[in-house]
């Protein structure tokens, strides 16, 4: 509360370098909750700003960080398609919708 006390005030910047180029992040830590599961932290940028984040406790227990990474995935993509599909529905059509991540044994599975 402190922390969103001291920035009440601050102004959220938003833009677009491209319309047609979207950029998703996504990324999970394994067994951070009492009840041992994961969170999930995620954001959508058109290159300037955040258009949409999201930060949850994953639905499910995993077993490894890799397993906790795609479930993290699995459970933000549906926020990547609806942008997409919004996206070509007001005109534009992506050219360029990249998935980053950072857990090696993740993204080589």
């Amino acid at each position: 509360m402190c922390f969103i006390k001291q920035t009440i005030n601050d102004e959220r910047i938003m833009g677009a370098d491209s319309l047609t180029e979207m950029l998703t992040f996504v990324d999970a830590a394994h067994s951070v909750h009492p009840n041992m599961r994961g969170h999930t932290g995620g954001c959508i940028t058109f290159g300037t700003g955040v258009v949409d984040s999201k930060s949850s406790k994953q639905k499910m227990n995993t077993r490894s960080s890799t397993e906790t990474e795609v479930v993290g995935t699995s459970e933000y993509l549906p926020k990547n398609i609806f942008y997409e599909l919004f996206m070509e529905a007001q005109g534009y059509k992506l050219t360029s919708n990249i998935l980053a991540q950072d857990n090696q044994s993740q993204i080589r599975s």
